[in-house]
């Protein structure tokens, strides 16, 4: 596998190390708390970017950005409004660092919000976050709480801006997903809109971010599927605990 591919988180044990043992990228979580990007904090947050970065030993790294009371849906305008203040702040932090790919959340609460609403008001919100943006800054969206994945699939297809594309984190998937899909079929129907993977295992109870191995996911066949149903242009990062022995799982498989 091309090593530019391969990230990791940076909530992983050793994860900068790693990455420059092994020629490796970053994806950095400096920003995914969003306190962080309050004024006062905000020199802070880049210098420990900045460090990260160092010592990994690349700049081709991706941001993840705040994902707390992020909620495209939410009715109160004004939380819409917070939301939306957030992430551009993340933007700001992403430039700042010369970056130019984000990961953010989709901010869907099951049983708070109808998924048509869900839907037509995040169409509207990520709109928005996208206006001004260069040509050349990508966006991904993660799923965590959303059950299927159609409503993902009508999100990508309603937003049609080539600078969106869907993060799958198939370890989400596989705790929340209804019993009438799987893994392997979320890759089939989203297929190429999905630009970016986090990649981590569990048992299908809890999100315990376990390694390749260290599950009930067939973690061999989440890649062949990704290699049937996805762009040869999809990117990678190991979101297990551990960094090392999944970056060499990585690369064996």
């Amino acid at each position: 596998m091309d090593k530019s591919k391969i990230y990791i988180a940076t909530f992983s044990e050793h994860a900068a190390e790693t990455a420059a043992k092994y020629g490796v990228n970053l994806e950095l979580n400096d920003t995914c708390i969003s306190m962080r990007l309050d004024p006062e904090h905000m020199d802070v947050t880049l210098r420990s970017m900045e460090k990260e970065l160092t010592k990994a030993g690349s700049r081709n790294a991706i941001v993840h950005g705040p994902f707390t009371e992020i909620i495209p849906s939410a009715i109160d305008h004004r939380a819409v409004e917070f939301g939306l203040q957030r992430l551009q702040e993340a933007y700001e932090a992403t430039a700042a660092m010369g970056l130019n790919r984000m990961v953010v959340h989709t901010g869907y609460i099951p049983l708070m919000y109808h998924k048509s609403w869900h839907l037509e008001k995040s169409i509207e919100f990520w709109n928005r976050f996208m206006e001004g943006k260069p040509a050349d800054f990508q966006l991904y969206i993660e799923n965590v709480f959303d059950d299927e994945p159609l409503m993902m699939k009508d999100l990508i297809d309603g937003l049609d801006d080539p600078r969106v594309r869907m993060c799958l984190d198939v370890g989400h998937a596989h705790v929340v997903t209804v019993p009438e899909y799987d893994v392997y079929q979320w890759i089939e129907v989203l297929g190429r809109r999905i630009g970016h993977f986090h990649l981590h295992n569990n048992d299908g109870t809890a999100d315990t971010h376990q390694s390749m191995e260290d599950g009930t996911l067939d973690m061999v066949r989440v890649l062949a599927a990704i290699k049937e149903h996805c762009d040869d242009d999809v990117t990678f990062t190991i979101e297990s605990r551990k960094s090392e022995e999944n970056v060499i799982w990585m690369l064996e498989h």
